[in-house]
């Protein structure tokens, strides 16, 4: 099983679901915290599905892609790699880039499909909580974020936001208790000693004279007392304020020292992400550079191989033929015959019985269109003669001479509409123009990275198929033999 997937996800954030065989766990920032296999004694059963938590929810298998891609990718990443292959089969892009961006893909679960996509080839992981320059890539988990504040923020706004209205009960004011007792204490010696001091005055005898001065001066110790009171509750809601805003202070400062934390971790969080970000760019700089290296060893390779096919091709020609000079005379000999409807010069050259056949004719169509008077023929020359040797099937230099020659051209006009039917189809004036005639039928293109051709317009994955598809086509002689040259050309011999 390919090692868990734990990067960021935020659509995830708070949850545990069920990924590429796991159950995975996100904080609340959306990074993965824990990864336990599902079946295991702690994973137990699989958790809901990453799609489904995340809003997938549609039909995986429609989108395609290998039984390894349909266990590992979110819907997302299935769709997008669907839509990568439409494009590279319509010819957006390439079927390489396409390789490319799914490969980048299955990486991030740890694995290869391979050159084609239909494997599970497991990837170095690397060590050290870094990136590397293999097919995958994993780092260390960000740094987390736990308050050491926030409890005792939401306890102290609690208090302020529940706190009672101001009110004033003296009897429940110890400092208006200590009062009460002191003037009461006073207001009653009070009383008692002016009792006595009147009572003295009469003798010793009690009088209600002395009675009313006494409770009089115990009444004025209870007015004092009385008075004292809304000096009292000024006093408590002055503290009842002090209460208040020493409770706003001390919320002020928890929330600034919460503030500082979160700074400092979000400080850390940017550098890590910046050095992740770094990271990930040297790995990726090291496969792009590993698959350099593979395509430039492949093209050295396919040159190699080029190299060698024209070696031998130029080993028989020299085998054949000592020098170049005797080869032009076997040259110039052949188009002479063929000038008269004589193609066995051909022979030495190299051609095929096939390819001898569908010069005839070429040479047969060429004189038939002088005998009716046509365009082309000995009476009517110039004109538009490559369209009408590009119509007869003629793609070649030798082709063209020999279709000249029999069409009444002497040996310098053939040479010269030779060589310029040759440049006209280099250049792809026939395509530019729209005269396709059967031209598209011998336009043969071979993808050899992507092993696609193309013909007719038609791409075709495999020499089966695009054969198939010919076969069935109604094709000239010469127009088979001109697709049979060209598959040669690309290394494959269909004589």
């Amino acid at each position: 099983m390919a090692k868990p997937d734990m990067s960021r996800n935020k659509d995830l954030a708070g949850k545990t679901v069920s990924k590429g065989g796991y159950n995975i766990s996100y904080n609340e920032n959306g990074y993965a915290t824990s990864a336990i296999k599902t079946g295991s004694k702690t994973g137990k059963a699989a958790a809901p599905s990453a799609d489904t938590v995340g809003g997938g929810g549609s039909d995986r298998g429609s989108y395609g892609g290998s039984v390894y891609d349909q266990e590992h990718f979110s819907n997302d990443e299935l769709r997008s790699a669907a839509e990568v292959r439409a494009a590279a089969a319509a010819g957006k892009t390439t079927w390489a880039d396409a390789h490319d961006y799914v490969e980048r893909i299955r990486s991030n679960y740890g694995y290869s499909g391979d050159t084609d996509g239909s494997r599970y080839i497991p990837l170095e992981m690397g060590g050290g909580g870094r990136g590397n320059g293999g097919g995958g890539f994993s780092y260390e988990a960000a740094p987390t974020y736990t308050s050491r504040y926030q409890n005792q923020i939401d306890d102290l706004t609690r208090q302020i936001l529940n706190r009672e209205a101001f009110s004033y009960d003296p009897e429940k004011d110890p400092t208006y208790q200590q009062y009460k007792e002191s003037y009461t204490r006073n207001g009653e010696r009070a009383m008692q000693d002016t009792l006595g001091q009147v009572s003295a005055r009469t003798g010793g005898l009690a009088s209600s004279y002395a009675g009313s001065a006494a409770q009089q001066t115990y009444d004025n110790y209870m007015g004092a007392l009385a008075d004292k009171i809304p000096e009292l509750k000024q006093l408590a809601y002055s503290m009842y304020q002090d209460e208040g805003n020493t409770q706003r202070a001390n919320l002020e400062m928890l929330v600034a020292l919460e503030q500082g934390d979160y700074a400092k971790y979000a400080d850390l969080l940017a550098q890590y992400n910046t050095d992740r970000s770094f990271d990930y760019g040297v790995h990726r700089d090291n496969i792009s550079d590993e698959r350099y290296n593979n395509e430039w060893n492949y093209s050295v390779g396919r040159d190699q191989i080029a190299d060698k096919r024209y070696e031998d091709e130029t080993a028989y020609n020299r085998e054949t033929y000592k020098d170049e000079t005797e080869y032009n005379r076997a040259l110039a000999k052949a188009q002479t015959l063929a000038a008269g409807g004589d193609f066995s010069g051909y022979k030495a050259l190299g051609y095929t019985d096939q390819e001898i056949a569908g010069l005839k004719s070429a040479y047969n169509k060429a004189q038939a269109s002088a005998r009716s008077g046509k365009p082309g023929g000995t009476g009517g020359k110039g004109g538009d003669v490559y369209s009408q040797m590009y119509n007869a099937g003629v793609r070649s230099y030798d082709d063209a001479y020999a279709w000249l020659r029999a069409a009444g051209y002497g040996t310098t006009d053939a040479n010269r509409y030779a060589n310029g039917l040759v440049n006209k189809i280099k250049s792809g004036d026939f395509e530019k123009s729209g005269d396709s005639g059967s031209g598209g039928k011998t336009s043969l293109d071979w993808d050899q990275d992507e092993g696609i051709f193309t013909w007719n317009g038609r791409n075709y994955s495999s020499v089966e198929q695009l054969l198939n598809e010919i076969s069935q086509a109604s094709l000239t002689d010469s127009e088979l033999a001109t697709l049979k040259r060209k598959f040669k050309l690309f290394g494959f011999d269909l004589s």
